[in-house]
């Protein structure tokens, strides 16, 4: 999400912003803890009540609203989908007045040509793989015996493949949802032509 700010205002910080999460969730709580630390206005929403409360109780700053639709329609910045995927679709995207789109919800797209249809409308989405590789992250370490320093230090690297990945499709005129696969699939074909070196 710092990378996106950065790219679209020009400085990695989210404060004075608007951001709209969608699911108070694990992984969503973290966000609005990160947000609040990072001075940016909030406004969330989720189905289930005991996450209301959570935030009701814990950061009575944010600003709940009914539901999704709501949510999507208010004055919002940054729209961070952290619930169930698919949170971007036809009647979403026309709807949508954030600038940016950064959320840790897997599967964010609908369906194919939504990521057209969200560069057309000038939003900036963040793809979903990139920005949730966090938890990826982690497991990985996890083969090795999990050290949390260990896997922190290796996903702050999120921020600079989000940027690499915001300037290639700055660059070559694509979405970033493009972008991302096109460096995914050089980084894939590296470590292929690596192994086949040790072979």
């Amino acid at each position: 999400m710092r990378a996106a700010a950065e790219h679209v205002w020009g400085s990695p910080t989210l404060a004075g912003r608007r951001v709209g999460i969608s699911g108070l969730g694990k992984v969503g709580k973290h966000l609005v803890e990160h947000l609040v630390e990072d001075r940016a206005e909030l406004v969330a929403t989720d189905v289930a009540e005991p996450a209301l409360a959570w935030a009701r109780d814990r950061y009575p700053q944010v600003k709940l609203v009914a539901d999704e639709a709501a949510l999507v329609r208010s004055d919002i910045d940054v729209y961070a989908p952290c619930a169930l995927g698919g949170a971007l679709d036809d009647e979403t995207v026309p709807a949508l007045r954030a600038r940016i789109v950064a959320g840790a919800a897997n599967n964010q797209l609908a369906h194919p040509g939504i990521e057209k249809l969200l560069e057309e409308r000038g939003i900036l989405y963040a793809p979903d793989y990139v920005v949730n590789a966090g938890g990826v992250i982690q497991v990985a370490d996890e083969i090795h015996g999990f050290d949390f320093a260990r896997a922190k230090q290796r996903a702050t690297a999120i921020f600079e493949s989000t940027r690499q990945i915001l300037q290639l499709a700055a660059s070559e005129g694509i979405p970033p949802a493009l972008a991302a696969d096109r460096l995914a699939e050089r980084r894939m074909a590296e470590v292929s032509r690596l192994q086949t070196i040790r072979l």
